[in-house]
């Protein structure tokens, strides 16, 4: 059974954009590639079994995986509406009963404090380099080369 080929036949019966339905697909292969790695159940052995394996404790723990993966917060916000999109998907056809993955809240930013220290290096580096007359495109360019380099060194220690 190919579900990504029935779940791709299902969106274009719900009038989704071509360019969702290419990135839904994506994302459902994601996860069940993901669900075969945590549990050894492959979709294409399992069919439409593997609705069963669609809780909410799965989804939270690939919300999880995706996080520390450093996974771009729209990407994972996009993961999730996939998912609750397949979920739909299943319940029309009867293979999931409860559709949990509807639960399933997207993520938010976390509030970053605006006086950390790497903000007021990063203040201070700019103020030094407008102060020494560098072009905007060269302070962004510096600026954004250290906000990866701090980011690094933050998951690095």
């Amino acid at each position: 059974m190919n579900l990504p080929e029935l779940f791709r036949r299902y969106l274009k019966t719900q009038k989704v954009s071509p360019v969702t339905i290419k990135n839904y697909i994506a994302d459902i292969k994601n996860f069940l590639g993901w669900l075969a790695t945590k549990t050894g159940i492959k979709y294409q052995v399992a069919g439409k079994s593997i609705f069963s394996l669609l809780t909410l404790e799965t989804i939270e723990e690939y919300k999880t995986d995706l996080a520390a993966k450093r996974t771009p917060l729209s990407s994972i916000n996009r993961r999730l509406s996939a998912l609750r999109k397949f979920g739909q998907f299943g319940t029309s056809h009867g293979w999931l009963i409860k559709n949990e993955i509807s639960k399933v809240k997207t993520l938010q930013a976390p509030l970053v404090d605006q006086q950390s220290p790497n903000k007021k290096v990063l203040a201070e580096f700019k103020k030094h380099l407008e102060a020494e007359k560098v072009s905007q495109i060269t302070i962004k360019n510096y600026l954004s080369d250290l906000r990866h380099f701090l980011s690094w060194l933050e998951v690095a220690t």
